[in-house]
């Protein structure tokens, strides 16, 4: 069984510094999704690493991606895509949380880390950084759903939530403020309106 890795990172967006403890790894990843889950930045102008500090400067995209976005997804292929949170990483470790970008049968970026919030910032991240676009697409997340994470997948652009995890009701609450989509199958709670129920919940 191997350890799962923590350290110290600081990232700079703009003027802002903001430190984590996370996995110290994909720091340019990082960087672009923290200023993009966290400030709605998605233009990168600048960004570089340097050890464990990253700098990035960044800007509203002119082509912001829209927000609660009309698709939608069967609970059934829900559950199964939950399958991809299962990597080598995790199994080795038990100590890492798993995000993937989905979009329609596609796996557009995976991320894994010890922090659940720096986790789904490589995996938005990674898509700016490749260039890919997160309209209809959604994120499989391995953490529990607090109204944080849903404050950063709101930030920016996903509007569609699939954890294995639990949901808190802060949480929920803010789903329904914001009109972000959220399924919780360890609470067997749907919020929102991007979800076909096809099936029932276990």
């Amino acid at each position: 069984m191997g350890i799962a890795k923590e350290g110290r990172v600081v990232v700079y967006v703009n003027d802002k510094r903001i430190e984590l403890r996370c996995t110290p790894n994909k720091l340019k990843e990082l960087a672009a999704g923290v200023a993009a889950t966290m400030f709605g930045l998605s233009e990168i102008v600048d960004l570089s690493v340097n050890g464990n500090n990253a700098r990035i400067v960044a800007k509203k995209s002119e082509k912001s991606e829209k927000k609660k976005q009309e698709f939608k997804v069967s609970i059934s292929e829900l559950k199964n895509k939950l399958k991809v949170l299962d990597i080598e990483e995790y199994r080795k470790t038990r100590g890492y949380h798993v995000s993937a970008i989905v979009k329609g049968d596609k796996i557009i970026s995976l991320s894994y880390d010890v922090s659940r919030h720096a986790c789904l910032a490589k995996a938005v991240g990674s898509t700016i950084l490749e260039k890919k676009s997160l309209e209809k697409s959604y994120i499989v997340f391995s953490g529990r759903i607090s109204s944080s994470i849903v404050e950063m997948c709101d930030k920016a652009g996903l509007s569609l939530i699939v954890s294995k995890a639990a949901i808190f009701d802060s949480a929920i609450e803010l789903c329904i403020k914001l009109g972000v989509t959220a399924v919780s199958f360890a609470s067997g709670v749907v919020v929102g309106s991007n979800v076909l129920m096809d099936i029932q919940h276990d």
